[in-house]
């Protein structure tokens, strides 16, 4: 039996921005606040927090006053930028550059055409940082839809402009364009398609199907709250049955399973662009462990 973890899982390099900033700044002794979850997932969250990392909600944020606060890769809205500026709040933004520039796309957009009735289209998750943060470029006054069915919120008889969350399922991007399209077909309305993802997040799709079709079995490691982790495994489990949704080691249970181990000779480790790369170790290594691979 061979343990083999995933190379193209782990930390983007937003995230690897974010966390390592984190580590040299509160290598100083100095409180340091983070503004909602660093990364979205527990055991890394856990690891920062120990390192002195205090994770504070919007509304904690708004309570602070000459403290020194990070912003995570997900980035925020112009209002934490002002509530900071009030505060005397020293900000260090680790917002990621991909997510940054589409901030910058999404407000020049928003300047130029809103006087002529555009509606703003953000593909994301309506709870999630960055779809927050990008909504407020545009005043809030975007429409952000998750499946097909938000689509009837849109109405084609006016210009639009579409865009996604960074992080989220290119396939169900293309098919909300496609209908976005058909519907634009009937109107002499003009609607411009903007395909804002993270390469290195979207080409995960392919590599860990890849991935898993190479493996006996799949533990795929992330946060319960990582939307790139739901995503990804859902992608390998379509790919390999046995893929298994994992936050730790104790998460595992080889007899639950009902898998035959004796005959199994590859298990695949591999995690969201929010899981860290020693979670993916320690878990080979418990594998390793378990079945006396070491």
């Amino acid at each position: 039996m061979k343990v083999i973890i995933d190379p193209d899982s782990g930390f983007c390099f937003g995230v690897i921005k974010a966390v390592e900033t984190a580590e040299q700044t509160l290598k100083s002794g100095e409180q340091l606040y983070g503004l909602g979850e660093m990364v979205h997932n527990e055991a890394e969250l856990e690891r920062l927090e120990n390192l002195g990392l205090k994770t504070i909600s919007i509304e904690q944020f708004s309570e602070l006053k000459g403290a020194t606060v990070l912003l995570r890769a997900h980035g925020e809205p112009p209002s934490t930028y002002r509530k900071a500026l009030e505060n005397s709040i020293r900000l260090i933004d680790a917002t990621c550059p991909i997510v940054k520039r589409l901030q910058e796309e999404i407000k020049k957009v928003w300047q130029r055409e809103k006087d002529q009735g555009v509606q703003l289209i953000i593909f994301g998750k309506a709870s999630h940082a960055e779809a927050i943060g990008l909504n407020g470029q545009i005043d809030n006054k975007g429409i952000i839809i998750e499946n097909l069915d938000d689509l009837r919120l849109v109405d084609p008889q006016r210009p639009a402009h579409l865009f996604s969350q960074t992080t989220m399922d290119a396939v169900k991007f293309e098919k909300i364009a496609l209908k976005l399209q058909e519907m634009y077909s009937e109107t002499s309305q003009d609607l411009i398609i903007h395909k804002s993802f993270c390469r290195q997040v979207s080409n995960r799709t392919k590599s860990i199907q890849e991935f898993a079709a190479s493996v006996d079995v799949l533990f795929f490691a992330a946060g319960r709250n990582s939307s790139n982790g739901k995503v990804l495994f859902q992608t390998a489990k379509n790919i390999n049955e046995r893929t298994f949704f994992i936050s730790g080691i104790q998460d595992i249970d080889f007899q639950k399973v009902g898998i035959d181990w004796g005959k199994i000779e590859t298990i695949g480790i591999s995690g969201a662009t929010s899981t860290p790369p020693w979670l993916m170790h320690e878990i080979a290594q418990f594998i390793e462990n378990t079945f006396g691979l070491t």
